[in-house]
């Protein structure tokens, strides 16, 4: 009689894939419309739709008929696809699913449409909604920022004098902590504080602008922001306060350099969420998201 045992690892790892490829299984049956979201490097695909077309052991394979041409720089990239899967009975409700891979291989068809082929990945589960999701970033990352008591439409925003401004050497004891697509926390020396905002009351209303910065090799974005303040956080170890502020509405400036304000669309910053992505795809491996 041969002696033999299982390593309990590679029970799991086959527990894995059965579920994921079942859930493909569903996926293929249901049709749903995935939505792709990708890092910088493939910047093109970002917010695209797909189809699922086909599954197997080795990968996915999914069509994309809404770009203009392909390019075998794809190849390697990180995509998330997001869809929803109807429960059974389908007026049981339904659920926002999620899987992260890599693209293997990219074929563009005659008729236009482009196939990609992704690494089967290693478990599908529940969206974390992108607007929930606070990351952790670097000077290098938000490199700089301002704060104004909130500014009105139309007002020229040259003449306003900033209460913050991290490229101000004066102002060397701030930085920003975390910051979501949704909104952004503030780390400020109490020192700073006691000068530049020696009143803080939830509910007050700010103006922010801030750049961001995917890559160091990438040109800075900027985003004009007008928020409240949400909570005031005293870290009396540190010696710094933490201000929590929530977005309400974004802006930009007009041909005479005069602000703009209007609503966000979905409760997000238009584009900020793409930075957010990069940035947990950059930080996932080592640090775990933190929910709102």
């Amino acid at each position: 009689m041969n002696n033999y045992s299982i390593n309990s690892g590679d029970v799991e790892a086959a527990s894995k894939r059965k579920q994921v490829l079942d859930m493909l299984d569903i996926i293929l049956a249901q049709r749903p419309t995935l939505k792709l979201e990708c890092g910088e490097d493939v910047a093109v695909l970002n917010g695209v739709t797909a189809s699922l077309l086909s599954h197997c052991p080795s990968g996915v394979a999914i069509e994309v008929a809404s770009l203009d041409g392909a390019s075998p720089q794809w190849v390697g990239a990180e995509a998330s696809c997001f869809f929803r899967v109807n429960e059974d009975p389908p007026h049981a409700g339904a659920h926002m699913l999620t899987f992260t891979s890599r693209i293997c291989s990219v074929n563009c068809q005659p008729n236009g449409v482009v196939m990609l082929v992704l690494a089967l990945p290693e478990s599908i589960g529940r969206v974390q909604r992108r607007r929930c999701v606070r990351v952790d970033v670097t000077q290098e990352k938000v490199p700089s920022l301002k704060l104004w008591p909130e500014l009105p439409s139309g007002v020229a925003v040259a003449r306003k004098q900033p209460l913050l401004d991290t490229e101000d050497s004066v102002n060397t004891g701030i930085r920003v902590n975390n910051i979501s697509a949704t909104g952004l926390s503030l780390k400020i020396a109490e020192d700073l504080m006691r000068q530049a905002l020696p009143q803080q009351n939830k509910g007050q209303r700010y103006s922010l602008f801030f750049t961001a910065l995917s890559s160091p090799n990438c040109p800075v974005t900027h985003f004009w922001v007008n928020a409240i303040l949400q909570n005031v956080i005293e870290n009396t170890q540190e010696s710094e306060v933490c201000l929590g502020f929530e977005f309400i509405a974004e802006g930009e400036l007009d041909e005479r350099k005069r602000i703009v304000w209007q609503p966000l669309k979905c409760d997000e910053v238009s584009g900020l969420g793409k930075f957010i992505f990069k940035w947990n795809l950059d930080n996932f491996r080592d640090k775990p998201l933190v929910e709102c």
